[in-house]
């Protein structure tokens, strides 16, 4: 097994116990990523401050201990939450991360609170907004920790470890990254409500893609078309981002997710899981296909893994732990999903948004078949 990328899967009763387990399989592993330096941590911090859909206190708790255990002598935990409140300070004191690491070497940082300290990351698009502003602190960081948790998204598909670095972008600059603005100042009670409306919406979303795409084809309407472009920008600054700061242990917390629609008004979804390993890809990839997601049909893990940023393909990684076929769960998509399909990866041979044949109707199949055989 030496020289295999591995990823640990790990199913258990209690969340602390289950985190423990996992990095504990890749320990050697994480140990070589360690290498006796510090380590920085970013966790999930939910847009409208709920817990639940935050990285729990015992998930960054068994994650550090796991750290300290593999020589790092300082831990940093940092992350931004833009302009939602309450903002990434207060969130460490109410999900009680501060309590719970006490006497340990471990200090918090709220990115937002950051103001100059950002360093501005190239991209290879060549347009006048190709570039993103990255906090300097994660940059400089040699061992970087993504601690996400397992969710669906409405840009990316799924929000997992790599869609978890937009949380270290200008504020700015992370609205290109992230689903259209939304309102942050809810109570709980009013995201409660949206989040019900949203659900009947999403059914309501959900069904019309699907009737318009029952003969394998789908047109875009206008707003769909300037959607999807939008989408694949974002994905291209994902990659570059990806690039930037690549997470060199990643840890997804399955115990606890969000399906249906996420990033923000998704519901709790229950794999009981944890996935972990040293290729942040490999990890997002064996968590996407535990939640019932084809790996390569996500086109932001195409992308990262024709840019050599690690190993999407699933018959190229050795699980230890549980085998992922036996903690799959199919979870609810988000509605825009078969939208989200169409955005191209990076051999599909098609411009940024314009579907790929399949998802052309019928109809327009046919008359491109006719054209080409009246020309020959």
């Amino acid at each position: 097994m030496d020289g295999a990328i591995k990823v640990a899967v790990v199913q258990g009763d209690r969340r602390r116990g289950a985190v423990a387990q996992a990095l504990g399989l890749i320990a050697d592993d994480v140990r070589d990523r360690v290498q006796g330096a510090g380590a920085l941590v970013v966790p999930t911090l939910d847009e409208l401050g709920r817990g639940w859909a935050s990285t729990d206190r015992d998930a960054l708790s068994a994650t550090i201990d796991a750290l300290l255990a593999a020589g790092a002598g300082t831990i940093d935990v940092a992350t931004g939450k833009g302009v939602a409140r309450p903002g990434a300070a207060a969130c460490f004191d109410r999900f009680g991360y501060r309590s719970e690491t006490a006497g340990r070497p471990v200090a918090y940082h709220d990115l937002d609170a950051e103001a100059d300290a950002w360093t501005t990351v190239e991209t290879r698009g060549g347009l006048p907004d190709d570039t993103l502003r990255v906090a300097s602190r994660v940059v400089a960081a040699t061992c970087r920790v993504s601690l996400s948790i397992a969710r669906t998204h409405g840009v990316f598909r799924l929000g997992l470890g790599l869609p978890n670095l937009a949380t270290v972008v200008h504020p700015d600059d992370r609205r290109r990254l992230e689903p259209a603005p939304f309102p942050s100042r809810l109570s709980s009670r009013a995201a409660s409500i949206s989040s019900l409306l949203e659900s009947w919406r999403g059914w309501l979303v959900r069904g019309w893609l699907s009737v318009r795409s029952l003969d394998g084809g789908m047109m875009l309407t206008g707003p769909e078309r300037r959607r999807l472009e939008r989408i694949e920008r974002a994905t291209d600054l994902l990659t570059a981002l990806a690039a930037s700061v690549l997470p060199t242990i990643s840890v997804v917390d399955g115990f606890l997710g969000m399906h249906g629609e996420g990033p923000r008004l998704g519901k709790p979804l229950r794999l009981g899981t944890v996935i972990a390993g040293t290729d942040a890809v490999a990890v997002d990839a064996v968590a996407a296909a535990i939640m019932g997601f084809d790996p390569l049909n996500v086109a932001y893990l195409r992308r990262a893994q024709a840019a050599g940023l690690g190993v999407a393909d699933l018959a190229a990684i050795t699980i230890v732990g549980e085998p992922w076929s036996q903690v799959r769960r199919k979870c609810r998509r988000h509605a825009s999903d078969r939208l989200l399909r169409l955005v191209s990866g990076p051999d599909d041979g098609q411009p940024v948004g314009v579907p790929s044949p399949h998802f052309r109707s019928r109809r327009a199949r046919l008359r491109a078949a006719a054209r080409k055989s009246s020309r020959s």
